[in-house]
């Protein structure tokens, strides 16, 4: 392990990860501060394996670090991430979209966690965009993503199972007729024939969108310009994608003159661009909302998020 390898491991990532729990639904578990020890053998390796050498300053989200790198003079990214189950078949989808409408992958090492990723600008987010003209380009996007389920995926149908039992099990504390709300809609949503039936992108809102650089431009498969990253794959249906495009930008929701009609018209921006059933859109989008309520029921500080859910749940009830 060469110390300049252990340096490009952020700190940032470093306070992210460490302390995290194995996640047990995933082959070979880690948990966050043994993964966090290894990563700088692990990047050895890969850089070694496929010649690459780093072409700039990391960068990471919440679970993965990200190195600009060249491979034969050419750009491109390597992204390693932590093994969670959210994570574990993104080189699948990836790999069926073959760069129609997200960032195209050039090779994967499922073993270690690894995607060899085409670069985009990560200094030109869909984020930096007015925001119901990032809803309408999100609505594109999945258009352009929209495809047959793939095998091995995580499904809709089973969302709903595990989500109806939480509520049922050990609900968040909102009101309760929206928790009865979401037991019926848990039911209800999963019964539909094709719920399971598209591969989606279960995690896609503004921030998961880059540019392609400009010297890469004219390319084709994209939206404007614009391609998602970081897929959440799922076998499931268009409509459950929205909701991630109402909880991000939040700060701009609320200074908003009236939130309701904000949040709806975010819906309905991408509704209409991914040709998707607004209404059926808003019952996933209280459902998923509802979950997320109750995962943060679970965090220490998680009452500001039970609080946004609540706003999101209202603005989408008829």
């Amino acid at each position: 392990m060469s110390g300049a390898t252990r340096d490009l491991v952020p700190a940032s990532l470093t306070a992210l990860v460490s302390g995290r729990p194995a996640d047990e639904g995933v082959r070979d578990p880690v948990d966050g501060d043994t993964w966090l020890r290894r990563l700088p053998g692990t990047l050895d390796e890969i850089l070694a394996a496929q010649d690459l050498a780093v072409d700039g300053r990391p960068r990471h989200g919440v679970s993965a670090i990200v190195l600009p790198v060249r491979r034969q003079g050419r750009p491109a990214v390597l992204k390693v991430s932590w093994p969670h189950a959210e994570a574990a078949h993104e080189h699948l989808a990836l790999r069926a979209w073959d760069g129609t409408g997200a960032v195209r992958l050039l090779a994967a090492d499922p073993a270690r966690w690894a995607l060899l990723l085409e670069r985009l600008d990560p200094d030109q987010a869909l984020s930096s965009e007015p925001v119901l003209d990032a809803c309408e380009t999100v609505g594109r996007l999945h258009a352009l993503l929209d495809r047959p389920a793939l095998p091995r995926l995580d499904t809709a149908s089973a969302w709903c199972g595990r989500i109806r039992e939480r509520l049922t099990s050990s609900p968040p504390p909102v009101p309760p007729r929206v928790v009865d709300q979401g037991v019926r809609l848990a039911a209800e949503l999963a019964e539909d024939a094709e719920v399971d039936a598209r591969l989606v992108h279960s995690d896609l809102h503004d921030g998961n969108v880059l540019r392609v650089p400009e010297e890469v431009a004219p390319r084709v498969g994209t939206v404007d310009g614009w391609l998602a990253i970081d897929p959440k794959p799922l076998a499931g249906e268009l409509a459950l994608t929205i909701a991630p495009l109402l909880w991000n930008r939040w700060d701009e929701a609320v200074r908003a003159h009236h939130l309701r009609n904000h949040l709806r018209f975010r819906v309905d921006y991408a509704c209409d661009a991914a040709g998707i059933n607004p209404a059926r859109a808003r019952a996933w989008t209280i459902l998923r909302e509802l979950d997320n309520a109750w995962w943060a029921a679970r965090e220490p500080d998680g009452h500001e998020r039970i609080t946004q859910a609540v706003a999101i749940i209202k603005a989408m009830q008829d």
